[in-house]
């Protein structure tokens, strides 16, 4: 995955001079499960677990940050071990990325029990304190429950207004934290997600209205929606909601 990096008035540096703006810079990251793989490509010492590939990750040439996968990745660890392992590894945290459990096949946000919808929330709180603990800039939200599978399965408007709402609580409740959605027109989990397209990702981060809440941009889930990458990065970048991008086929 790839974001822009902080300006250097937003990172304490000079701001740039005659009302230019600076150029922008991108600083990349691979995906952390990446590293489980071909074990025999790397250096056998290295432990097959979260701490071992981040280590491994830290052995790639161009990589400065490490996208962390949120409970997956974190919760049998603490802060400090983490904070260690990146260290040593000359990385940063650029994002904690969401994966919801099983038990929200139903839906996170947009479950139809208030109470599966709260632990949702509050998971994604969770995630965000790691963020913000870790260094990072980003939370970037992809649910594969958010959605319905049939047609005139879902009240569309009630499920909409859901999301709208829990994004608000979380973004009010980490204002620092960039909240960013990974939309998806579909997935093996759930056959329709609610936000399905670019257009319609542009329309919720606008009801949103949080000035820490935008989008990131799956090559392969644009690929997945008929949608040209490049355009819909263009629309949203325009608007100043391009937070990252993620770069991949989605095919295998």
């Amino acid at each position: 995955g790839a974001r822009p990096a902080a300006s250097a008035a937003a990172s304490g540096g000079a701001a740039p001079r005659g009302g230019d703006e600076e150029p922008a810079c991108w600083q990349f990251a691979s995906r952390l499960n990446s590293m489980k793989d071909r074990r025999d490509l790397c250096d056998a010492a290295l432990p097959n677990d979260v701490l071992g590939w981040v280590a491994r990750q830290g052995t790639v040439r161009g990589l400065g940050l490490l996208d962390f996968n949120y409970p997956q990745h974190l919760s049998e660890l603490t802060h400090d071990e983490v904070r260690g392992a990146l260290k040593a590894a000359g990385l940063k945290a650029g994002a904690v990325c969401m994966r919801y459990p099983k038990s929200m096949q139903a839906g996170g946000f947009t479950n139809a029990d208030e109470g599966m919808r709260r632990q949702a929330i509050e998971l994604t709180k969770e995630g965000c304190a790691w963020a913000d603990a870790l260094g990072a800039t980003e939370l970037v939200v992809w649910s594969a429950y958010d959605g319905y599978d049939y047609a005139h399965q879902a009240d569309h408007v009630v499920m909409w207004q859901r999301v709208v709402d829990a994004f608000r609580e979380v973004c009010d409740a980490y204002p620092h934290i960039k909240v960013s959605l990974e939309f998806k027109p579909t997935d093996e989990n759930t056959r329709f997600f609610a936000v399905p397209s670019t257009g319609a990702a542009l329309l919720l981060v606008e009801e949103i209205d949080r000035p820490n809440m935008g989008l990131t941009i799956d090559f392969g889930h644009c690929l997945a929606a008929g949608e040209n990458p490049a355009q819909s990065a263009a629309l949203v970048g325009s608007r100043g909601k391009l937070f990252g991008i993620q770069l991949n086929d989605g095919y295998t």
